[in-house]
Protein backbone atom coordinates (compact mmCIF):
# COMPACT_ATOMS: atom_id res chain seq x y z
CA UNK A 1 0.00 0.00 0.00
CA UNK A 2 2.84 2.42 0.80
CA UNK A 3 4.40 1.87 -2.62
CA UNK A 4 1.07 2.64 -4.32
CA UNK A 5 0.70 5.81 -2.24
CA UNK A 6 4.20 6.92 -3.18
CA UNK A 7 3.51 6.36 -6.88
CA UNK A 8 0.32 8.39 -6.57
CA UNK A 9 2.25 11.21 -4.89
CA UNK A 10 4.86 11.21 -7.67
CA UNK A 11 2.10 11.34 -10.31
CA UNK A 12 0.44 14.30 -8.58
CA UNK A 13 3.74 16.15 -8.13
CA UNK A 14 4.67 15.66 -11.80
CA UNK A 15 1.40 17.12 -12.98
CA UNK A 16 1.82 20.21 -10.77
CA UNK A 17 5.47 20.72 -11.61
CA UNK A 18 5.48 20.31 -15.35
CA UNK A 19 1.88 20.88 -16.37
CA UNK A 20 1.92 17.64 -18.37
CA UNK A 21 0.18 14.28 -18.35
CA UNK A 22 1.47 12.21 -15.44
CA UNK A 23 3.84 9.29 -16.10
CA UNK A 24 3.07 5.60 -15.79
CA UNK A 25 5.31 2.86 -14.40
CA UNK A 26 6.86 -0.28 -15.82
CA UNK A 27 7.71 -2.97 -13.25
CA UNK A 28 10.37 -5.23 -14.78
CA UNK A 29 11.15 -8.65 -13.31
CA UNK A 30 14.39 -10.30 -14.44
CA UNK A 31 17.71 -11.62 -13.16
CA UNK A 32 20.08 -9.30 -11.28
CA UNK A 33 22.52 -7.33 -13.42
CA UNK A 34 20.27 -7.06 -16.47
CA UNK A 35 20.59 -3.62 -18.09
CA UNK A 36 17.35 -2.11 -19.38
CA UNK A 37 17.35 0.26 -22.36
CA UNK A 38 14.25 2.25 -23.37
CA UNK A 39 14.22 3.09 -27.08
CA UNK A 40 17.99 2.59 -27.07
CA UNK A 41 18.75 4.69 -23.96
CA UNK A 42 20.03 2.97 -20.79
CA UNK A 43 17.55 3.60 -17.95
CA UNK A 44 18.63 1.26 -15.15
CA UNK A 45 19.86 -2.14 -13.98
CA UNK A 46 17.81 -4.87 -12.34
CA UNK A 47 18.65 -5.30 -8.64
CA UNK A 48 16.85 -7.71 -6.36
CA UNK A 49 15.11 -9.22 -9.40
CA UNK A 50 13.15 -6.01 -10.05
CA UNK A 51 13.45 -2.58 -11.66
CA UNK A 52 10.72 0.12 -11.70
CA UNK A 53 10.83 2.75 -14.46
CA UNK A 54 8.78 5.96 -14.65
CA UNK A 55 7.85 6.81 -18.26
CA UNK A 56 5.53 9.27 -19.95
CA UNK A 57 2.46 7.68 -21.56
CA UNK A 58 3.26 6.02 -24.89
CA UNK A 59 4.63 2.88 -26.54
CA UNK A 60 8.27 1.93 -25.94
CA UNK A 61 10.72 -0.79 -26.92
CA UNK A 62 12.51 -2.21 -23.87
CA UNK A 63 15.82 -3.95 -24.56
CA UNK A 64 17.36 -6.23 -21.91
CA UNK A 65 21.13 -6.84 -21.96
CA UNK A 66 23.47 -8.83 -19.78
CA UNK A 67 27.04 -9.92 -20.28
CA UNK A 68 27.15 -13.43 -21.72
CA UNK A 69 23.43 -13.47 -22.66
CA UNK A 70 21.47 -12.78 -25.83
CA UNK A 71 19.75 -9.39 -25.97
CA UNK A 72 15.95 -9.50 -25.68
CA UNK A 73 13.43 -6.82 -26.63
CA UNK A 74 9.77 -6.33 -25.69
CA UNK A 75 7.27 -3.61 -26.60
CA UNK A 76 5.23 -2.07 -23.79
CA UNK A 77 2.48 0.53 -23.71
CA UNK A 78 2.55 2.91 -20.73
CA UNK A 79 -0.64 4.54 -19.46
CA UNK A 80 -0.81 7.65 -17.28
CA UNK A 81 -0.80 6.78 -13.58
CA UNK A 82 -0.90 3.01 -14.28
CA UNK A 83 1.75 0.33 -13.75
CA UNK A 84 2.59 -2.37 -16.30
CA UNK A 85 4.42 -5.58 -15.29
CA UNK A 86 6.95 -7.19 -17.61
CA UNK A 87 8.91 -10.41 -17.03
CA UNK A 88 12.08 -10.85 -19.09
CA UNK A 89 14.19 -14.03 -19.38
CA UNK A 90 17.55 -13.98 -21.17
CA UNK A 91 19.20 -16.91 -22.97
CA UNK A 92 22.94 -17.48 -22.72
CA UNK A 93 24.70 -16.12 -25.80
CA UNK A 94 27.08 -17.88 -28.14
CA UNK A 95 30.28 -16.25 -29.28
CA UNK A 96 30.46 -16.36 -33.04
CA UNK A 97 32.44 -15.10 -35.98
CA UNK A 98 30.48 -14.50 -39.12
CA UNK A 99 31.38 -13.90 -42.70
CA UNK A 100 29.24 -10.96 -43.68
CA UNK A 101 26.42 -11.78 -44.03
CA UNK A 102 26.24 -15.56 -43.45
CA UNK A 103 29.34 -17.60 -42.52
CA UNK A 104 29.69 -18.30 -38.78
CA UNK A 105 32.60 -19.50 -36.68
CA UNK A 106 33.41 -19.58 -32.93
CA UNK A 107 35.93 -17.24 -31.32
CA UNK A 108 37.31 -17.20 -27.81
CA UNK A 109 34.73 -16.37 -25.12
CA UNK A 110 35.45 -13.21 -23.16
CA UNK A 111 33.73 -11.84 -20.08
CA UNK A 112 33.49 -8.38 -21.61
CA UNK A 113 32.91 -8.24 -25.33
CA UNK A 114 32.41 -6.04 -28.37
CA UNK A 115 32.07 -6.36 -32.13
CA UNK A 116 34.68 -5.97 -34.88
CA UNK A 117 33.86 -5.39 -38.57
CA UNK A 118 36.84 -5.78 -40.91
CA UNK A 119 36.86 -4.77 -44.58
CA UNK A 120 39.62 -4.63 -47.17
CA UNK A 121 40.25 -2.68 -50.40
CA UNK A 122 40.95 -3.30 -53.22
CA UNK A 123 41.22 -7.01 -52.33
CA UNK A 124 37.94 -8.33 -50.87
CA UNK A 125 39.22 -11.68 -49.55
CA UNK A 126 42.23 -10.79 -47.42
CA UNK A 127 43.22 -13.09 -44.55
CA UNK A 128 42.71 -11.76 -41.04
CA UNK A 129 44.43 -12.60 -37.77
CA UNK A 130 43.99 -10.88 -34.41
CA UNK A 131 46.46 -11.34 -31.57
CA UNK A 132 47.99 -14.23 -33.54
CA UNK A 133 44.72 -16.14 -34.10
CA UNK A 134 43.42 -16.62 -37.67
CA UNK A 135 39.76 -15.75 -38.22
CA UNK A 136 39.24 -16.16 -41.96
CA UNK A 137 38.86 -13.68 -44.82
CA UNK A 138 37.39 -10.23 -45.30
CA UNK A 139 34.80 -8.87 -45.31
CA UNK A 140 33.91 -10.27 -41.85
CA UNK A 141 32.21 -9.50 -38.58
CA UNK A 142 33.42 -10.82 -35.22
CA UNK A 143 30.76 -10.59 -32.52
CA UNK A 144 31.14 -11.15 -28.76
CA UNK A 145 34.88 -10.59 -29.16
CA UNK A 146 36.93 -10.16 -25.95
CA UNK A 147 37.72 -6.52 -25.18
CA UNK A 148 41.24 -5.16 -24.87
CA UNK A 149 44.22 -4.44 -27.07
CA UNK A 150 44.01 -5.91 -30.58
CA UNK A 151 46.95 -6.50 -32.88
CA UNK A 152 45.24 -6.84 -36.25
CA UNK A 153 47.09 -8.32 -39.23
CA UNK A 154 45.60 -8.47 -42.73
CA UNK A 155 47.38 -10.29 -45.63
CA UNK A 156 46.60 -10.22 -49.35
CA UNK A 157 48.41 -10.14 -52.68
CA UNK A 158 51.79 -10.63 -51.05
CA UNK A 159 51.27 -7.59 -48.79
CA UNK A 160 50.89 -7.65 -45.03
CA UNK A 161 49.32 -4.81 -43.03
CA UNK A 162 49.38 -4.61 -39.24
CA UNK A 163 48.11 -2.11 -36.63
CA UNK A 164 47.02 -1.98 -32.98
CA UNK A 165 43.53 -1.00 -31.82
CA UNK A 166 41.55 -1.13 -28.57
CA UNK A 167 38.09 -2.69 -28.27
CA UNK A 168 35.87 -1.51 -25.41
CA UNK A 169 32.90 -3.22 -23.80
CA UNK A 170 29.76 -3.22 -25.99
CA UNK A 171 31.61 -1.21 -28.64
CA UNK A 172 31.51 -1.85 -32.39
CA UNK A 173 34.63 -0.87 -34.30
CA UNK A 174 34.98 -0.83 -38.09
CA UNK A 175 38.41 -1.45 -39.61
CA UNK A 176 39.44 -0.93 -43.21
CA UNK A 177 42.59 -2.59 -44.53
CA UNK A 178 43.65 -0.27 -47.34
CA UNK A 179 46.29 -1.99 -49.46
CA UNK A 180 46.60 1.12 -51.67
CA UNK A 181 47.69 3.32 -48.74
CA UNK A 182 49.38 0.43 -46.96
CA UNK A 183 47.47 1.09 -43.71
CA UNK A 184 44.67 -0.27 -41.57
CA UNK A 185 42.26 2.53 -40.69
CA UNK A 186 39.54 2.70 -38.08
CA UNK A 187 36.27 4.03 -39.49
CA UNK A 188 34.14 6.30 -37.31
CA UNK A 189 30.41 6.95 -37.76
CA UNK A 190 29.84 10.39 -36.29
CA UNK A 191 27.37 13.26 -36.11
CA UNK A 192 28.46 16.89 -35.87
CA UNK A 193 26.43 19.67 -34.26
CA UNK A 194 27.30 23.28 -35.05
CA UNK A 195 25.54 26.67 -35.30
CA UNK A 196 22.86 26.99 -37.98
CA UNK A 197 24.54 29.87 -39.82
CA UNK A 198 27.90 28.11 -40.23
CA UNK A 199 29.10 26.06 -43.24
CA UNK A 200 31.40 23.18 -42.30
CA UNK A 201 33.79 21.16 -44.43
CA UNK A 202 35.80 18.21 -43.16
CA UNK A 203 38.84 17.24 -45.21
CA UNK A 204 37.38 19.36 -48.02
CA UNK A 205 33.92 17.75 -47.98
CA UNK A 206 30.83 19.73 -46.96
CA UNK A 207 28.87 18.06 -44.16
CA UNK A 208 25.35 18.67 -42.89
CA UNK A 209 24.42 19.42 -39.32
CA UNK A 210 23.34 16.39 -37.26
CA UNK A 211 23.61 13.94 -40.18
CA UNK A 212 25.77 10.82 -39.93
CA UNK A 213 29.07 10.74 -41.79
CA UNK A 214 31.80 8.09 -41.89
CA UNK A 215 35.35 9.32 -41.29
CA UNK A 216 38.47 7.32 -42.07
CA UNK A 217 40.99 7.57 -39.26
CA UNK A 218 41.15 9.87 -36.23
CA UNK A 219 42.75 13.12 -37.44
CA UNK A 220 40.80 15.55 -39.64
CA UNK A 221 40.92 19.12 -40.89
CA UNK A 222 37.79 21.17 -40.23
CA UNK A 223 37.01 24.52 -41.84
CA UNK A 224 34.05 26.61 -40.66
CA UNK A 225 32.70 29.63 -42.54
CA UNK A 226 30.33 31.90 -40.61
CA UNK A 227 27.82 34.49 -41.81
CA UNK A 228 27.16 36.06 -38.39
CA UNK A 229 30.33 38.14 -38.19
CA UNK A 230 29.22 39.90 -35.02
CA UNK A 231 29.57 36.54 -33.24
CA UNK A 232 32.18 34.54 -35.18
CA UNK A 233 35.29 35.07 -37.24
CA UNK A 234 34.62 34.71 -41.00
CA UNK A 235 36.68 31.53 -41.27
CA UNK A 236 38.03 29.11 -38.66
CA UNK A 237 40.33 26.17 -39.37
CA UNK A 238 40.89 23.51 -36.73
CA UNK A 239 42.43 20.05 -36.47
CA UNK A 240 40.17 17.63 -34.62
CA UNK A 241 40.76 14.14 -33.29
CA UNK A 242 37.85 11.69 -33.44
CA UNK A 243 38.16 8.96 -30.80
CA UNK A 244 34.96 6.99 -31.26
CA UNK A 245 31.54 6.77 -32.82
CA UNK A 246 29.03 9.33 -31.60
CA UNK A 247 28.23 13.04 -31.54
CA UNK A 248 30.73 15.91 -31.60
CA UNK A 249 30.20 19.64 -31.29
CA UNK A 250 31.95 22.15 -33.54
CA UNK A 251 32.17 25.88 -32.96
CA UNK A 252 33.98 28.55 -35.00
CA UNK A 253 36.30 31.01 -33.34
CA UNK A 254 34.43 33.87 -31.71
CA UNK A 255 34.95 37.40 -32.95
CA UNK A 256 36.62 39.98 -30.72
CA UNK A 257 33.30 41.85 -30.66
CA UNK A 258 31.51 38.82 -29.23
CA UNK A 259 34.29 38.11 -26.73
CA UNK A 260 34.01 41.71 -25.50
CA UNK A 261 30.24 41.28 -25.19
CA UNK A 262 30.51 38.00 -23.29
CA UNK A 263 32.99 39.53 -20.85
CA UNK A 264 30.24 41.92 -19.75
CA UNK A 265 27.86 39.05 -18.91
CA UNK A 266 29.69 37.73 -15.86
CA UNK A 267 28.74 37.44 -13.16
CA UNK A 268 25.63 39.15 -14.52
CA UNK A 269 23.68 41.90 -12.82
CA UNK A 270 23.10 41.06 -9.16
CA UNK A 271 20.52 42.59 -6.83
CA UNK A 272 21.27 43.13 -3.16
CA UNK A 273 18.64 41.58 -0.89
CA UNK A 274 18.93 42.95 2.62
CA UNK A 275 18.37 40.72 5.62
CA UNK A 276 14.95 40.60 7.21
CA UNK A 277 11.97 38.51 8.27
CA UNK A 278 8.99 37.33 6.22
CA UNK A 279 6.07 34.95 6.39
CA UNK A 280 6.92 31.92 4.27
CA UNK A 281 4.38 29.56 2.75
CA UNK A 282 0.73 29.59 1.72
CA UNK A 283 -0.25 33.00 3.09
CA UNK A 284 -3.38 33.12 0.88
CA UNK A 285 -4.84 29.76 1.93
CA UNK A 286 -5.18 28.36 -1.58
CA UNK A 287 -1.88 26.50 -1.90
CA UNK A 288 -0.68 22.92 -1.56
CA UNK A 289 0.04 21.00 1.62
CA UNK A 290 3.80 21.26 1.13
CA UNK A 291 3.47 25.06 1.52
CA UNK A 292 2.22 24.59 5.09
CA UNK A 293 2.42 25.36 7.91
CA UNK A 294 2.92 29.05 7.25
CA UNK A 295 5.70 30.34 9.51
CA UNK A 296 7.86 33.37 10.19
CA UNK A 297 11.38 33.04 8.78
CA UNK A 298 14.33 35.30 9.54
CA UNK A 299 17.41 35.72 7.32
CA UNK A 300 20.19 37.27 9.39
CA UNK A 301 22.46 38.15 6.47
CA UNK A 302 22.36 40.08 3.20
CA UNK A 303 22.71 38.21 -0.08
CA UNK A 304 22.87 38.95 -3.79
CA UNK A 305 20.71 37.23 -6.40
CA UNK A 306 20.64 37.37 -10.18
CA UNK A 307 18.48 40.15 -11.58
CA UNK A 308 17.74 37.74 -14.45
CA UNK A 309 17.74 33.99 -14.96
CA UNK A 310 20.98 32.63 -16.45
CA UNK A 311 20.68 32.94 -20.23
CA UNK A 312 21.90 30.78 -23.08
CA UNK A 313 24.54 33.39 -23.95
CA UNK A 314 25.95 33.09 -20.43
CA UNK A 315 25.74 29.31 -20.17
CA UNK A 316 27.02 28.64 -23.71
CA UNK A 317 30.26 30.47 -22.94
CA UNK A 318 30.71 28.26 -19.89
CA UNK A 319 30.30 25.25 -22.19
CA UNK A 320 32.79 26.70 -24.70
CA UNK A 321 35.44 27.22 -22.06
CA UNK A 322 35.00 23.76 -20.56
CA UNK A 323 34.41 21.65 -23.66
CA UNK A 324 30.90 20.70 -22.53
CA UNK A 325 28.06 19.87 -24.87
CA UNK A 326 25.62 22.77 -25.03
CA UNK A 327 22.07 22.06 -23.88
CA UNK A 328 19.26 21.97 -26.42
CA UNK A 329 17.22 25.14 -26.87
CA UNK A 330 14.25 23.08 -28.10
CA UNK A 331 14.53 25.02 -31.39
CA UNK A 332 13.21 28.14 -29.63
CA UNK A 333 16.41 30.18 -29.93
CA UNK A 334 19.31 30.89 -27.59
CA UNK A 335 20.84 34.30 -26.89
CA UNK A 336 18.93 36.12 -24.15
CA UNK A 337 16.40 33.37 -23.47
CA UNK A 338 16.85 31.56 -20.15
CA UNK A 339 18.97 28.44 -20.46
CA UNK A 340 16.90 25.24 -20.26
CA UNK A 341 17.60 21.51 -20.26
CA UNK A 342 20.18 21.83 -17.47
CA UNK A 343 20.28 19.60 -14.41
CA UNK A 344 20.93 20.67 -10.82
CA UNK A 345 24.42 19.24 -11.24
CA UNK A 346 24.96 21.34 -14.38
CA UNK A 347 23.81 24.44 -12.51
CA UNK A 348 26.25 24.02 -9.60
CA UNK A 349 29.08 23.31 -12.06
CA UNK A 350 28.31 26.67 -13.63
CA UNK A 351 28.34 28.32 -10.21
CA UNK A 352 31.73 26.81 -9.37
CA UNK A 353 33.15 27.87 -12.75
CA UNK A 354 31.91 31.42 -12.16
CA UNK A 355 33.52 31.46 -8.71
CA UNK A 356 36.84 30.41 -10.22
CA UNK A 357 36.58 33.15 -12.86
CA UNK A 358 36.02 35.69 -10.06
CA UNK A 359 38.83 34.13 -7.98
CA UNK A 360 36.41 33.12 -5.22
CA UNK A 361 36.37 29.85 -3.29
CA UNK A 362 33.97 27.47 -4.98
CA UNK A 363 30.64 26.87 -3.23
CA UNK A 364 30.13 23.15 -3.92
CA UNK A 365 32.18 19.97 -3.72
CA UNK A 366 31.76 17.10 -6.19
CA UNK A 367 28.98 15.61 -4.09
CA UNK A 368 26.96 18.84 -4.08
CA UNK A 369 27.73 19.79 -0.48
CA UNK A 370 28.18 23.47 0.31
CA UNK A 371 31.71 24.64 1.15
CA UNK A 372 32.97 27.48 3.33
CA UNK A 373 35.83 29.82 2.44
CA UNK A 374 38.39 27.19 3.55
CA UNK A 375 36.88 24.47 1.36
CA UNK A 376 35.31 22.58 4.26
CA UNK A 377 31.77 21.20 4.05
CA UNK A 378 29.28 23.47 5.83
CA UNK A 379 25.55 23.72 6.41
CA UNK A 380 25.81 27.38 7.42
CA UNK A 381 24.87 29.35 4.32
CA UNK A 382 26.42 32.52 5.74
CA UNK A 383 29.90 30.95 5.50
CA UNK A 384 29.65 30.17 1.78
CA UNK A 385 31.59 32.74 -0.25
CA UNK A 386 31.34 31.55 -3.87
CA UNK A 387 28.49 31.69 -6.34
CA UNK A 388 25.73 29.20 -5.69
CA UNK A 389 22.05 28.53 -6.13
CA UNK A 390 19.73 30.34 -3.74
CA UNK A 391 18.32 28.48 -0.78
CA UNK A 392 14.58 27.96 -0.94
CA UNK A 393 14.04 30.57 1.77
CA UNK A 394 16.26 33.10 -0.03
CA UNK A 395 14.42 32.46 -3.26
CA UNK A 396 10.96 33.06 -1.77
CA UNK A 397 12.11 36.09 0.23
CA UNK A 398 13.55 37.67 -2.93
CA UNK A 399 10.50 36.71 -5.01
CA UNK A 400 8.21 38.36 -2.45
CA UNK A 401 10.26 41.58 -2.65
CA UNK A 402 12.45 41.16 0.44
CA UNK A 403 12.00 43.92 3.03
CA UNK A 404 10.21 46.03 0.38
CA UNK A 405 7.47 43.43 -0.12
CA UNK A 406 3.94 44.61 -0.94
CA UNK A 407 2.54 41.13 -0.27
CA UNK A 408 1.84 40.16 -3.87
CA UNK A 409 0.79 36.61 -4.82
CA UNK A 410 3.07 36.65 -7.88
CA UNK A 411 6.53 38.16 -7.93
CA UNK A 412 5.78 41.87 -8.29
CA UNK A 413 2.01 41.92 -8.77
CA UNK A 414 -1.34 40.34 -8.04
CA UNK A 415 -1.95 40.46 -11.81
CA UNK A 416 -0.16 37.42 -13.19
CA UNK A 417 -0.03 38.77 -16.75
CA UNK A 418 2.02 41.80 -15.66
CA UNK A 419 4.93 39.80 -14.28
CA UNK A 420 4.83 36.21 -15.52
CA UNK A 421 5.11 34.11 -18.66
CA UNK A 422 2.73 31.20 -18.15
CA UNK A 423 0.50 28.95 -20.26
CA UNK A 424 -1.99 31.62 -21.31
CA UNK A 425 0.43 34.31 -22.55
CA UNK A 426 3.65 32.50 -23.55
CA UNK A 427 2.55 31.54 -27.09
CA UNK A 428 1.39 33.06 -30.33
CA UNK A 429 -1.95 34.19 -28.94
CA UNK A 430 -3.52 34.65 -25.52
CA UNK A 431 -5.28 31.45 -24.45
CA UNK A 432 -8.54 31.26 -22.54
CA UNK A 433 -10.56 28.47 -21.00
CA UNK A 434 -9.18 25.51 -19.07
CA UNK A 435 -5.51 24.54 -19.03
CA UNK A 436 -4.90 22.07 -21.87
CA UNK A 437 -1.49 20.72 -22.87
CA UNK A 438 -2.42 19.98 -26.50
CA UNK A 439 -3.64 23.56 -26.89
CA UNK A 440 -0.43 24.87 -25.30
CA UNK A 441 1.72 22.99 -27.82
CA UNK A 442 -0.44 24.04 -30.78
CA UNK A 443 -0.11 27.65 -29.64
CA UNK A 444 3.70 27.38 -29.71
CA UNK A 445 4.01 28.33 -26.05
CA UNK A 446 7.65 28.50 -24.91
CA UNK A 447 10.26 30.44 -22.97
CA UNK A 448 10.67 34.16 -23.62
CA UNK A 449 13.67 36.46 -23.40
CA UNK A 450 14.47 37.45 -19.83
CA UNK A 451 13.42 40.84 -18.49
CA UNK A 452 10.44 41.43 -20.80
CA UNK A 453 7.80 41.45 -18.04
CA UNK A 454 7.60 43.90 -15.13
CA UNK A 455 10.07 43.47 -12.28
CA UNK A 456 9.20 42.99 -8.61
CA UNK A 457 9.74 45.33 -5.65
CA UNK A 458 13.51 44.62 -5.73
CA UNK A 459 13.70 45.05 -9.53
CA UNK A 460 14.22 41.32 -10.08
CA UNK A 461 12.66 39.81 -13.20
CA UNK A 462 10.86 36.54 -14.01
CA UNK A 463 10.68 34.98 -10.56
CA UNK A 464 7.14 33.98 -11.48
CA UNK A 465 6.91 31.90 -14.66
CA UNK A 466 9.13 31.57 -17.75
CA UNK A 467 11.17 28.68 -16.26
CA UNK A 468 11.32 26.72 -13.05
CA UNK A 469 14.51 27.55 -11.13
CA UNK A 470 16.77 25.16 -9.20
CA UNK A 471 17.49 25.92 -5.53
CA UNK A 472 20.28 24.53 -3.31
CA UNK A 473 18.00 22.67 -0.87
CA UNK A 474 16.88 19.07 -0.92
CA UNK A 475 13.10 18.94 -1.33
CA UNK A 476 10.95 17.61 1.51
CA UNK A 477 7.18 18.05 1.32
CA UNK A 478 7.01 18.18 5.13
CA UNK A 479 10.03 20.43 5.68
CA UNK A 480 8.07 23.49 6.78
CA UNK A 481 6.83 21.71 9.89
CA UNK A 482 10.36 21.04 11.14
CA UNK A 483 12.64 23.64 9.54
CA UNK A 484 14.47 26.19 11.69
CA UNK A 485 13.02 29.68 11.82
CA UNK A 486 16.41 31.29 11.23
CA UNK A 487 18.39 30.88 7.97
CA UNK A 488 16.67 27.60 6.97
CA UNK A 489 18.47 25.35 4.50
CA UNK A 490 17.49 21.71 4.02
CA UNK A 491 20.78 19.83 3.70
CA UNK A 492 19.36 16.40 4.63
CA UNK A 493 19.87 14.20 1.54
CA UNK A 494 16.79 13.09 -0.37
CA UNK A 495 15.97 12.09 -3.92
CA UNK A 496 15.00 15.49 -5.36
CA UNK A 497 16.16 19.10 -5.16
CA UNK A 498 13.88 22.12 -4.78
CA UNK A 499 12.60 23.94 -7.88
CA UNK A 500 10.69 27.22 -7.67
CA UNK A 501 8.77 29.78 -9.72
CA UNK A 502 6.74 27.79 -12.23
CA UNK A 503 7.18 28.05 -15.97
CA UNK A 504 5.71 29.05 -19.32
CA UNK A 505 3.63 25.84 -19.27
CA UNK A 506 2.03 26.21 -15.84
CA UNK A 507 -1.28 27.76 -14.87
CA UNK A 508 -1.44 30.83 -12.63
CA UNK A 509 -1.44 28.73 -9.45
CA UNK A 510 1.85 27.18 -10.54
CA UNK A 511 3.68 30.52 -10.74
CA UNK A 512 2.73 31.83 -7.27
CA UNK A 513 5.70 32.87 -5.10
CA UNK A 514 4.72 30.26 -2.49
CA UNK A 515 4.51 27.31 -4.90
CA UNK A 516 7.21 24.69 -4.42
CA UNK A 517 8.23 21.39 -5.92
CA UNK A 518 11.27 19.27 -6.68
CA UNK A 519 13.19 17.41 -9.35
CA UNK A 520 15.94 14.79 -9.45
CA UNK A 521 19.42 16.41 -9.48
CA UNK A 522 20.10 14.81 -12.89
CA UNK A 523 16.73 15.74 -14.39
CA UNK A 524 16.62 18.08 -17.39
CA UNK A 525 13.58 19.61 -19.04
CA UNK A 526 12.64 22.37 -21.48
CA UNK A 527 11.00 24.36 -18.67
CA UNK A 528 13.80 24.18 -16.11
CA UNK A 529 16.81 26.46 -15.56
CA UNK A 530 18.32 28.56 -12.75
CA UNK A 531 19.60 31.91 -11.48
CA UNK A 532 22.72 32.53 -9.39
CA UNK A 533 23.10 33.81 -5.84
CA UNK A 534 25.83 34.48 -3.28
CA UNK A 535 26.10 35.60 0.33
CA UNK A 536 26.88 39.32 0.34
CA UNK A 537 30.57 39.98 1.06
Amino acid sequence: MRKIQLLALVVASFTVLFGMEAPGYVVITSSDGVKILVDGVHKGTVVGSQLILSLLPGTYTLAAQKEGYEDTSVVVTVQSGRSTSVSIELSQSKIIQEKIPTEQKKVVLGQKTGTINIYSIPFPTAKVSINGVNYGETDMRLTNFPVGKLTVKVDSGGQSLQADFTLKENETIDLQANFVDGKIYQLFTVIFDFPDDVEVTIDGNIIKKNESVVLIGSDHRVEMKATDLSRYEPSSVKQIKVTGNGSYELSPNFSEEHIDYVSTLYPGELVLVEKGSFTMGDTWGDGSNDEKPVRLVELTYDFQIGKYEVTFDMYDWFCEENGRKKPSDNNWGRGNRPVINVSWSDAIDYCNWLSEKEKLPKAYDDAGNLLDSDGSVTTDITKVVGYRLPTEAEWEYAARGGNKSEGYKYSGSDNVNEVAWYWQNSGEKYLTGDWDWDTIIENNCKTQEVGKKAFNELEIYDMSGNIWEWCSDWYDSGYYAKSPATNPYNYSPGSVRVVRGGSWGNDAAGVRVANRNGGSPVYINYNLGFRICRTAP
